[in-house]
C-alpha cells in the first residue's frame, strides 16, 4: 500500500507490503527496509529493522503515530495522504514546534527574540516518566514560548513558534 507521510518534517512516499514471514517489507525514498514488530510487557514495542532491534513507546492520533525512545527521542510520523496522490503536509509545519505527545515542561533554554540554528535544544519535556529533548527543526528566531517549566501541555499543542532568521 502506497502512503504519504510526514516524517520529521519531511515527506516521505512510502510503500508497506506484508512480507511471508509475518513482518513488513517497507520501501522509502528507493530502499527496502525489512521489520516486525512484536509486544514487550512494559507497553513498549519492539521493531527489529534490518537485523537491528530498537524498544520503542508508541503513542497514536488519527492521523499520526509519535514513536519515542530513549536513544533517539520523539518522532512523528504523520500521514499526510492515505490514498497515496498529491497531498500537501500542513501549513505552518515548519513555524511551529508541536508537542509530540502530551506532557509537562522540564526546561526551556531558549527566550523570545533568541536566534537559533538547526538542531539547537530549545526545550525539555516530560511524558509517561520519559524525558524527551525538542530540537531546532531550522535555523529561525524564536517569536513565541508558548508553555514555560512546569506547564502540562496536550498532543499536538504548539510549544514554540518560529520565525524566519
Amino acid at each position: 500500500m502506497r502512503r504519504r507521510y510526514l516524517i520529521d518534517g519531511q515527506t516521505h512516499d512510502v510503500v508497506v507490503t506484508r512480507s511471508i514471514h509475518g513482518g513488513f517489507s517497507i520501501v522509502r525514498d528507493g530502499r527496502r527496509i525489512d521489520a516486525r514488530a512484536e509486544g514487550l510487557p512494559d507497553g513498549r514495542q519492539r521493531f527489529h529493522i534490518d537485523g537491528q532491534e530498537h524498544a520503542v513507546w508508541v503513542a497514536c492520533s488519527e492521523k499520526s503515530a509519535f514513536l519515542h525512545s530513549n536513544l533517539s527521542g520523539a518522532i512523528e510520523i504523520e500521514t499526510v495522504d492515505a490514498a497515496g496522490g498529491a497531498g500537501q503536509a500542513r501549513t505552518g509545519a515548519s513555524d511551529t514546534l508541536v508537542a509530540p505527545m502530551p506532557g509537562t515542561v522540564i526546561a526551556v533554554q531558549v527566550c523570545e527574540g533568541d536566534m537559533v540554528n538547526a538542531g539547537q535544544p530549545l526545550m525539555v519535556i516530560e511524558s509517561m516518566k520519559l524525558e524527551t529533548t525538542l530540537f531546532a527543526p531550522r535555523e529561525a528566531r524564536i517569536q513565541a514560548v508558548h508553555f514555560g517549566v512546569g506547564a502540562t501541555f496536550g498532543l499536538k499543542a504548539i510549544l514554540l513558534t518560529l520565525a524566519d532568521a
